[in-house]
């Protein structure tokens, strides 16, 4: 069964619940670290390095990312990982309430690898979710938003 290390940076507790609810429900196995704030996801990225025979591995598989962010925003975190060759391949996928163009643009621009919009509704946000665990779990999601790397 494969195995996937999930870093959830949400700083939203209602929101963080039911990510982590719904991401950890099915036959992958998944395991979600959450942290709360823009710092501490540098911090714990800094920190997650195993070195094997000097090649660096990255315990994190898959990155969701909130943009409104306390200490550091979002969008520097993603600079941040997109920027270093240790981090550069993982591949985030933003979970942010804003739906502007520029946002978006400048998510893509930066290197995101997929945007979701957190939408007000419940089944929305679910529905959304599901779309970003069906990329956690390796296919690809028939859903506008591109993905352009696979687990």
């Amino acid at each position: 069964m494969k195995e996937i290390k999930i870093l959830l940076i949400e700083d939203d507790p209602d929101h963080a619940e039911l990510i982590m609810e719904v991401l950890v429900e099915g036959d992958i196995k998944k395991e979600v670290v959450l942290v709360r704030d823009g710092q501490d996801a540098i911090d714990y990225f800094q920190e997650s390095i195993i070195k094997w025979d000097g090649e660096v591995q990255l315990k994190i598989k898959l990155v969701i990312l909130d943009l409104n962010l306390p200490k550091v925003d979002g969008m520097d975190v993603l600079k941040f990982l997109k920027k270093d060759s240790r981090y550069r391949l993982v591949p985030v996928i933003i979970l942010s309430t804003s739906s502007d163009n520029k946002t978006i643009s400048e998510a893509y621009e930066n290197g995101a690898d997929g945007y979701v919009v957190k939408p007000i509704s419940y089944e929305e946000f679910v529905k959304n979710l599901e779309i970003i665990k069906e990329y956690c779990n390796g296919t690809r999601p028939q859903h506008p938003i591109t993905y352009l790397r696979r687990l």
